[in-house]
């Protein structure tokens, strides 16, 4: 042969045959995840289009691979037959195009690794657009810790700037309502800051999406998280070992004295005489008042685990001789108190505290930058855990089933969770961290009390029915308050069918 025609030196050959293998490499590992990452029986349009390329791009490498064995056959032994010096001569022809075979090969090579990557890697492999986080308040303030660290996180993606859906009233029942009605009609949220107490429901009903441990950036950061805390986020009651949220903030009852007070030793040492008992109120805080007391008198109702303790028949909640006496001491209490209306009773309770009428209060963690501004200031006030055990309190950050961005919505709550938040929420808004990490690096000088709380800490009713549950548990107690610690006939029975999930009509 003549120099135009001499056929490809051998280090080309290798060449060509490396540069064949990549595209096989790529789309076997890129159909791998897709099809990995999707949803078995896909419910939208992108979950479809992930499995669907993803497949495709393994039957491509599958069928490659075939082809793969014939090139090197030809390439680096000997052509067998017409076809093959056919090919041979197309790729001398290509060679003299890019006037060195080399030339040809480093674009091709280009073109097969720049393509991929920049399809896997657009916004960090996050899909573009506004995340929206439902909230029981609008947490834009600059001030405001949970604001510092949207900042924080809309700096570093500017593709999927945050925005908070926050409403006027901070009752988690009021709460509730809304992100049920985005969950089921309105859909524009992408996460929930959910109270702790409705997470079975939103599990339940499918109005979230799990955790996807395939993308998980934290892993294995998870024995980090407090285990009590933590638990919030599992489908306790149900089938499913997976997280469906991640903790954001805790919460535990604090004991705030003022200096010349006595430490208590029993429920009855301070509650009595607390600014707590100045307000009765039909609210949440009565569910957590309520059960507080039983707990502290030993009794259980709702034991350790979040389920309401049962008679030996089942049909009723076991309200034993030291929950029946828990009530008689509510009801010494609050003697002669008429229930108020539209107000908060941890926001009133404090300022009877703040303006001395009373030396002691029951109270969150978040209450402590508040008396920063009182008469007094904080330096006069101890902080200590409970005499008893606290009704366990605390936010998720939940994906919404319906989001269009679930890597970013998950991105989002992991970086909202992360220890180094977890360490910014603690110290600049008081929140009660979820993590280790936080009470061990904090500067707040009653943040082993307050960990301790929260680890002794036991949760409300775990039912998807709680708001039925606590409305019916706080009617009862009412009544008991008002009769001399005597519940209304059927009670307990109610209860039990609420926490069954049957009717409670009599």
């Amino acid at each position: 042969m003549n120099g135009r025609n001499t056929p490809l030196r051998m280090p080309y050959r290798i060449l060509m045959i490396m540069a064949a293998v990549v595209p096989v490499v790529l789309s076997t590992a890129v159909g791998s995840v897709l099809v990995n990452e999707a949803q078995v029986f896909p419910d939208n349009v992108e979950e479809w289009a992930k499995l669907l390329l993803g497949a495709a791009l393994l039957v491509f490498a599958a069928f490659a691979l075939t082809v793969l064995g014939w090139l090197a056959r030809v390439l680096l032994i000997r052509p067998e037959n017409e076809d093959d010096r056919h090919f041979l001569e197309s790729l001398n022809r290509l060679g003299r195009i890019f006037k060195r075979p080399s030339g040809a090969i480093a674009t091709l090579t280009a073109l097969v690794l720049i393509l991929p990557i920049a399809w896997l890697l657009p916004n960090d492999g996050l899909e573009p657009g506004t995340l929206y986080i439902m909230s029981a308040k609008d947490e834009s303030d600059s001030a405001n810790a949970r604001a510092i660290l949207v900042q924080q996180w809309n700096q570093a993606h500017p593709s999927n700037p945050v925005k908070f859906i926050g409403g006027p009233d901070t009752e988690p029942e009021k709460q509730h309502a809304r992100m049920v009605k985005d969950a089921k009609e309105d859909h524009q949220a992408d996460v929930y800051v959910l109270d702790i107490v409705f997470m079975p429901e939103f599990i339940s009903n499918g109005y979230i999406r799990p955790i996807d441990e395939s993308i998980r950036s934290l892993k294995g950061q998870d024995a980090d998280f407090l285990p009590n805390v933590l638990d919030t986020c599992r489908d306790v009651k149900g089938d499913s070992d997976a997280l469906w949220a991640l903790p954001w903030n805790t919460d535990a009852g604090l004991l705030y004295r003022k200096s010349d007070e006595q430490d208590p030793v029993k429920w009855v040492d301070y509650f009595p005489k607390s600014a707590n008992a100045a307000h009765l109120v039909d609210s949440e805080s009565l569910m957590v008042t309520a059960l507080e007391a039983i707990w502290a008198h030993g009794g259980d109702v709702v034991n350790g685990d979040g389920q309401p303790v049962l008679t030996t028949d089942d049909s009723a909640v076991d309200f034993d001789e030291n929950a029946r006496a828990a009530l008689k001491e509510l009801a010494n209490a609050y003697q002669g108190k008429e229930p108020e209306e539209s107000v908060d009773a941890e926001a009133a309770a404090f300022r009877e505290f703040v303006e001395g009428e009373t030396g002691t209060m029951r109270n969150w963690p978040v209450m402590y930058d508040k008396l920063a501004d009182s008469p007094e200031g904080r330096d006069s006030i101890k902080v200590t855990r409970l005499p008893h055990p606290s009704v366990l309190g605390g936010q998720n950050l939940a994906i919404s089933k319906w989001t269009d961005k679930p890597r970013a919505a998950q991105a989002l709550i992991e970086f909202l969770t992360s220890p180094s938040s977890e360490l910014i929420l603690f110290e600049v808004g008081g929140f009660a961290p979820t993590r280790e990490y936080a009470y061990r690096y904090a500067t707040r000088p009653y943040r082993e009390e307050l960990k301790n709380a929260v680890l002794e800490a036991r949760p409300r009713p775990v039912t998807p029915r709680y708001t039925e549950f606590s409305a019916e548990f706080r009617n009862g107690i009412l009544y008991a308050i008002g009769n001399k610690g005597r519940y209304p006939d059927g009670f307990p029975q109610k209860l039990a069918a609420i926490a069954s999930g049957g009717s409670h009509d009599n």
